[in-house]
């Protein structure tokens, strides 16, 4: 019976103990009317016929009871209807985010820490993680489970960058791709598809061409882009090169020439691709509460969550018929009490 199933079917074996119990209350009552015909002629049949009913009563509400302690199971679970935004966080790892704009804090240090931040607000939304510099690729697809996302995010350190240059058109393009095509788990109705975000930590450094019609194109298929801007667009500063053990001296990165190579925040850029993506620019240090509310402001998907093949429960019935059972049981003793005292 592909219909029905039991969570606990180990508990059925328990019915096979309701037989020998009906053999017993049959025996009883027999034996107690050959009593009763030894101490008087005339029986009323009345009498054992309530014994009867009283007997079937209770084996009824045992029955009901293993069946419940068996967990029945039938008819699919109905589709549940929820709420929750896509967003895909871009996280810039090329060697630019290395600089250190405050005292003793890179910039790659600056955007994880308020990625972290970030997270906690998007609890229950379905958040993806993309690192990109020259190549985009992304670490963790969208899912609910932030714990993840954040051992992904955690893992990455200066040690661990080893990416010069930084293309953000294309960053744009693989996050579009994912959050648009990305529907493996759910059922989204059409006309309630919502809108969804990406935010690009960056300093904005972009050495490819195309990051503005690539908002554009992201922005026609409903991705709204929120840029974050990671140091400082003042003063410009040099980028520490990692590896060199035993150096006296921090080593910097330079050029062909042997020059100093600098890099500032450009915020022209971030503000020109944020516009196109019909989202906003914020700075890190300030615009992170601004970032949270317009998030808050988009709408949110509608979708349908499959069942999975799985059944309702149904043991609830069987307790209820249980307890009516033995209510009827107690109201019939009860009242054959009272007629039998008149």
């Amino acid at each position: 019976m592909d219909w029905l199933r039991f969570g606990n079917p180990e508990y059925l074996h328990f019915l096979w103990a309701i037989l020998p119990l009906i053999f017993l209350l049959l025996f009883g009552l027999r034996r107690k009317q050959e009593a009763l015909l030894r101490f008087h002629s005339n029986v009323d049949p009345a009498h054992l016929q309530q014994h009867k009913i009283q007997a079937g009563l209770l084996l009824l509400s045992c029955f009901c009871v293993i069946l419940a302690v068996a967990r029945p199971q039938w008819g699919a679970k109905p589709e549940s209807v929820d709420e929750r935004l896509d967003v895909m966080i871009a996280l810039d790892i090329s060697t630019s985010m290395l600089a250190e704009d405050e005292q003793s804090v890179q910039r790659l240090d600056r955007a994880k820490e308020v990625i972290f931040s970030l997270l906690g607000e998007l609890e229950g939304d379905r958040v993806g993680l993309l690192y990109f510099a020259e190549a985009s690729f992304v670490v963790c697809p969208l899912t609910s489970d932030t714990g993840t996302l954040r051992e992904f995010l955690a893992a990455v350190t200066a040690e661990t960058l080893a990416h010069s240059g930084t293309r953000i058109a294309h960053a744009i393009e693989t996050a579009t791709e994912r959050l648009t095509l990305d529907q493996k788990n759910v059922t989204i109705a059409p006309e309630v598809s919502g809108q969804k975000a990406l935010i690009l930590f960056t300093d904005g450094e972009d050495h490819g061409e195309g990051a503005v019609e690539a908002a554009k194109t992201a922005a026609s298929k409903g991705v709204y882009i929120y840029c974050v801007g990671i140091g400082n667009a003042v003063r410009s500063m040099p980028i520490p090169l990692r590896g060199d053990v035993g150096a006296k001296a921090t080593p910097y990165k330079r050029d062909m020439n042997g020059q100093l190579v600098l890099t500032a925040l450009e915020e022209k850029l971030l503000q020109e691709i944020a516009k196109a993506g019909n989202g906003n620019y914020y700075h890190a240090t300030t615009g992170i509460t601004q970032l949270r509310t317009d998030l808050a402001r988009l709408e949110k998907q509608q979708f349908t969550v499959r069942s999975d093949g799985e059944y309702q429960e149904r043991f609830q019935w069987f307790v209820a018929g249980a307890l009516i059972l033995l209510i009827c049981e107690l109201m019939h003793f009860t009242t054959w009490i009272r007629r039998a005292r008149h």
